[in-house]
Parts: structure tokens; C-alpha cells; sequence
């Protein structure tokens, strides 16, 4: 999965920002970094082509071998509490990582956005996957469990995530790198205007995220 998404981001970072995650998406929207229009579109396609996916995924592949298209689900002795905590910290050590390596406002002194992102997704997994399967994505969750129609504990997969991206939103954006908006500035970029540049850097309105991608 880090590889896969490191790639996307390498391939489609300059076009739409590759978040590819619903939960990354409400991080953005909670940053006041993208307008409400634009989440819902990119939350919408971002579900379409999970579930667009999985069923091609389905349809090729042998019963005998399909199983349950992998499936999230929860390890017998965790409770609904802890699956949900622990998908928070996944998310929030991800979305953390996300924010950090876009962020304009490092004028590009950075390594591989794209291995970044993916190395942190691969730790999310490598730390997450005996306890819950490690979601950190509603959109990769909800594929399956359509498919499947098991939507057991299903909600813990979309509480989770979408808890911590938006902490992990909070925690960058107006604690360990403010970003100096005004609340007119944020309801602007909410609604789809674009907002002044602020203190000579250039705001982030939802336009695709120019990603630099050189390896160091």
C-alpha cells in the first residue's frame, strides 16, 4: 500500500494533491485549505473509485481465491473502543506527515514527498494491521464491505480516521506551524473564493499541490 500510494502521489500529486483517502480530504477541509464543493467532490470520487476498483478486483478474481477482499476487520480480543483509538493514531501520525511534506510555505527544501507519504502509510500499516487491519481510509474500508455486504464495526473505520485526520489538521496547522489565516480568510477558501496572501506566503486554496518529488 506505501508503495502504491507513493507512486500515485509521484504520478498524480501536481494534478489533484493524490489524497485518495476521505480522511485526508476532511483534514484539508478542517485546515480551511480546500472549499467544502471541492471536498465533497473529491470525497465523492474518491468512494466511486474505491468501489469501482474492488468490483473489477472481484469480477477477475477466482472465488476459490476472493475471500473477503480484504476486509477490514477487528482482532477478536480488541474492543470497538481501542480499533477506534488506534485508527485515530494511525491517521493522525499520517495526515500529520501529509500536511508537513505539502506544505508550500518549506519552499521546497525537501527529499521524496512521494516516499515520504508512503513510508508513513507502510509504518500505519506495519503498526496498525494486527490490531485492526489498519484502515486509514474510509473510501479503502467501505469497498469491500459493499462487495461483501459485512458492515460489521464498519463504522469504526470511518469514526476513526475521520477523528484523526481532523486532529491531526488542528495539531499542525495551529500548533506546530500556525498558519496565520484570518477567519474571513477561511470562510473565503470554504466557500471557493480565493483568499489575500498573508505575510508574503502564498495560501493554499484547494488548487492542486505543487509536490517537489526530487530524491535526495
Amino acid at each position: 500500500d506505501g508503495l502504491a500510494l507513493a507512486t500515485l502521489v509521484q504520478s498524480v500529486g501536481h494534478i489533484s494533491g493524490a489524497h485518495v483517502n476521505p480522511a485526508v480530504t476532511f483534514a484539508f477541509l478542517v485546515g480551511s485549505q480546500m472549499s467544502l464543493l471541492r471536498a465533497f467532490c473529491y470525497m465523492a470520487a474518491q468512494l466511486l473509485g474505491a468501489v469501482a476498483g474492488a468490483a473489477v478486483l472481484y469480477s477477475v478474481t477466482p472465488p476459490a481465491v476472493r475471500g473477503n477482499l480484504a476486509l477490514n476487520t477487528l482482532h477478536p480480543a480488541v474492543s470497538v473502543g481501542q480499533a477506534t483509538t488506534v485508527e485515530i493514531f494511525l491517521t493522525l501520525q499520517f495526515v500529520l506527515c501529509i500536511f508537513a511534506t505539502y506544505d508550500e510555505r518549506r519552499n521546497g527544501q525537501l527529499g521524496s514527498v512521494a516516499l515520504a507519504v508512503g513510508f508513513s502509510l507502510a509504518l500505519g500499516h506495519l503498526f496498525g494491521m494486527y490490531y485492526t487491519g489498519a484502515g486509514m481510509n474510509p473510501a479503502r474500508s467501505f469497498a469491500p464491505a459493499i462487495l461483501t455486504g459485512n458492515f460489521t464495526n464498519h463504522w469504526v473505520y470511518w469514526v476513526g480516521p475521520i477523528i484523526g485526520g481532523g486532529l491531526g489538521s488542528l495539531l499542525y496547522d495551529f500548533l506546530l506551524f500556525p498558519r496565520l489565516k484570518s477567519i474571513s480568510e477561511r470562510l473565503s477558501v470554504l466557500k471557493g473564493a480565493k483568499p489575500d496572501v498573508s505575510n508574503g506566503q502564498p495560501e493554499v486554496t484547494g488548487e492542486p499541490v505543487e509536490l517537489n518529488t526530487q530524491a535526495l
